[in-house]
């Protein structure tokens, strides 16, 4: 037993040290940054709950730090069960905070916003899983990092594009951008969008027709959308940055009171 102990002794001082080769710990991150770092950790903040009897969308984001060229696209949604059956929708959004930066190397524009949005039809034949030839109608609240509104200012806009590729990152516009007005930061309106099949023509209205207008298209509607959603949404437009830090953006809104056609309702 003696000869054991002595063995087992001799083993364990000649594997010390190893043990006291091992790195000392480091802190990494108490978190008190106001943010989560995008140096440190590789997912953002995203939270999406209702609070005060609406539904919160909050959601900070970065672009890339691998050029000084090009943006990236960053969305966070609620989705509507059966969009299909959706083609006409309301709802009453304030936008709470927002921030739109940009990178000084990159001049691409960016842009934060809050919107509803959804898909309506393919002008061709539509291809699973792609959303190229679906046709979209939004309402946003927006602000561009090229504003020269005062702080706290948003762009409302009814807006129709065609997807031009399979995520709809890249789009045209379809007729005119509808003009309706601007909203602070911290002030709720309620938008809309109408869908009149027959016609070919999309219908934009905010706060009871205080402004409206409208988008007509010459295309086929007669196949369905690729991508069938109707969405609360939020966005961010994020330019890539080499030079600098990478950019951030941000958006906490605000949804309540949505309405679809009667049809649609559950």
């Amino acid at each position: 037993m003696t000869r054991l102990a002595a063995a087992v002794l001799a083993a364990l001082v000649a594997a010390a040290p190893q043990a006291f080769a091992l790195e000392p710990f480091k802190v990494y991150d108490t978190f008190s940054d106001p943010s989560i770092s995008a140096s440190r950790w590789s997912d953002t903040e995203r939270t999406r709950s209702i609070r005060a009897g609406m539904l919160q969308l909050v959601q900070r984001s970065y672009g890339l730090g691998t050029s000084d060229s090009g943006l990236t696209f960053v969305n966070w949604n609620e989705n509507l069960s059966n969009p299909s059956a959706v083609t006409e929708l309301r709802a009453k959004i304030m936008v709470n905070a927002l921030e739109v930066n940009t990178c000084a190397a990159n001049a691409s524009v960016s842009q934060s916003r809050a919107r509803i949005i959804g898909s309506f039809f393919n002008v061709g034949t539509p291809t699973p899983g792609s959303q190229v030839g679906d046709v979209l109608a939004q309402v946003k609240l927006t602000r561009f990092s090229n504003s020269t509104d005062p702080a706290g200012v948003l762009r409302v806009q009814g807006i129709v594009s065609l997807c031009t590729s399979s995520d709809c990152n890249a789009a045209t516009t379809i007729g005119n951008i509808v003009d309706l007005g601007t909203v602070s930061v911290g002030q709720a309106t309620t938008v809309q969008f109408q869908w009149d099949q027959p016609s070919k023509t999309f219908f934009f209205s905010r706060d009871g027709g205080a402004f409206s207008g409208s988008v007509a298209y010459p295309d086929s509607d007669a196949s369905p959308p690729s991508v069938p959603f109707k969405q609360l949404s939020t966005r961010l437009d994020l330019p890539s940055c080499l030079s600098a830090p990478r950019v951030t953006g941000f958006v906490d809104a605000s949804f309540d009171n949505v309405l679809v056609n009667a049809s649609a309702a559950p």
